[in-house]
């Protein structure tokens, strides 16, 4: 089953104990990620990557959301989740990955895989500028800085971080400060691994090599998966 690559629907494929919270960027949505649910799909796992709110067509708008409603969504995607799998694993893109993050500084989760993390965002003029490229509209301002206000709150939080971590960033990623996912990889509690993609920007998950990302991702998770090797 592949993953439209414009949809902006949410994504639940039901396979087995083993389940996987897939969350998108910023103004995004789940097809931002598309090869890599395909990937976790095949390989047997239950995959749910929700529409956050305020994004897609439907719902209240990005400018009337703010980073606790989007994590709210997360939220009761992962508890919908959890009554239908044994074994729970978060994947993060670009904003998704710090809910991720988030989420696992409150529970035990088998791992995260986060996906060009903007840990160290601190300015809400940085990215403006390029989401007016990539978002129809431009960003709302107060999205924006409610994006901001995310990313320090995980900074705070990384310490409670406990499952193993996996950040993978593109080493020609400019939405993102170089440094992100070297400063993550350094501040989580559990074991981390920092995997930097040659000649990658920011949407890893659909550039050049995305199915070696999707690949390496599908590893990661069914490695650490009990009772579910690749």
């Amino acid at each position: 089953m592949a993953i439209a690559a414009r949809s902006s629907d949410p994504v639940f494929v039901r396979g087995g104990p083993v389940g996987c919270l897939a969350l998108h960027g910023f103004g995004g949505s789940p097809a931002e990620i598309g090869p890599i649910l395909t990937a976790l799909a095949a390989r047997g796992l239950t995959v749910s990557a929700p529409l956050l709110p305020g994004h897609g067509a439907t719902g209240p708008a990005l400018a009337e959301t703010r980073f606790r409603h989007w994590i709210r969504g997360a939220e009761e995607a992962l508890q919908e989740l959890a009554g239908s799998c044994t074994q729970l694993h978060l994947l993060g893109f670009s904003m998704g990955a710090l809910i991720a993050l988030h989420l696992a500084a409150r529970r035990d989760v088998g791992s995260v895989c986060a996906l060009a993390a903007p840990v160290l965002l601190d300015d809400p003029h940085a990215l403006s500028g390029r989401l007016a490229r990539y978002m129809r509209g431009g960003p709302p301002p107060t999205a924006l800085r409610s994006l901001v206000r995310l990313a320090r709150l995980v900074r705070r939080e990384l310490v409670h971080v406990r499952a193993p971590v996996l950040a993978m960033q593109g080493d020609r990623d400019r939405w993102i400060a170089p440094d992100s996912g070297a400063y993550l990889v350094r501040h989580v509690s559990g074991t981390a691994r920092l995997c930097l993609l040659e000649g990658r920007g920011h949407f890893v998950g659909l550039e050049r090599g995305r199915d070696e990302v999707a690949a390496q991702v599908a590893d990661w998770i069914t490695v650490r998966a009990i009772g579910c090797r690749p």
